[in-house]
């Protein structure tokens, strides 16, 4: 008997993984968001500041884990299906995915005013994970728009991108405006980050069709 899954049906087992990893990480974010309010203010603190506390740090480092197997069972569906990716939104993406492994080795700063190594390791990697998925989605979004078979995922793609885009730099904006909700507008910058890898999965799976 040839247990091999065809390509459609492959593509869609890959889709359904992804979507479901990546609604487990955010569900894992939201859980951490209101059982640890009180070590971490999920209006003023980072989402980092989870891994700073023993009782949530394995809990963010699976939400992480969960992202990145997300995103990994899209890249092999966007593989299967032959989903035209550009070099540029590929370099971006593979960013993506190593700012999102740095930011979990190495932990933020336990204030602002005790400044490290590591931390600004972190708070680099931070900048580039909330700039790197939007940016690469952009590229996607242009790249499939001129393949045939491509045009609706292009307009899919496109949306979740503006979106990313939007809430990525009003979280930048209160790097410097401190009267700015930073935790909250993390959070929401993260929910469109995972949102976006929700309709690349939408996309090649609407495609697959």
């Amino acid at each position: 008997m040839n247990l091999t899954l065809r390509p459609a049906a492959r593509t869609d087992l890959l889709v359904r993984c992804a979507i479901g990893t990546v609604i487990a990480a955010q569900a894992v974010v939201t859980v951490l968001s209101l059982t640890f309010s009180r070590e971490v203010n999920p209006i003023r603190d980072p989402v980092s500041d989870y891994a700073l506390h023993r009782a949530s740090r394995a809990w963010f480092a699976l939400a992480v884990l969960l992202a990145l197997a997300g995103a990994g069972a899209l890249a092999l569906a966007a593989r299967v299906v032959a989903m035209p990716v550009s070099a540029g939104a590929a370099v971006l993406f593979g960013l993506w995915a190593i700012a999102l492994v740095t930011v979990l080795v190495f932990r933020g700063n336990a204030s602002a005013a005790e400044a490290t190594v590591h931390g600004e390791v972190h708070r680099v990697a931070g900048a580039v994970l909330f700039g790197t998925l939007p940016s690469a989605s952009v590229s996607l979004s242009r790249q499939l728009l001129v393949h045939c078979g491509w045009e609706r995922a292009s307009v899919r793609v496109r949306t979740g991108a503006v979106i990313g885009l939007v809430t990525a730099f009003l979280f930048g904006a209160a790097q410097f405006v401190p009267a700015l909700p930073q935790g909250l507008l993390e959070r929401i910058a993260l929910l469109a980050e995972l949102a976006i890898l929700v309709t690349v999965a939408r996309a090649i799976q609407g495609a697959a069709k």
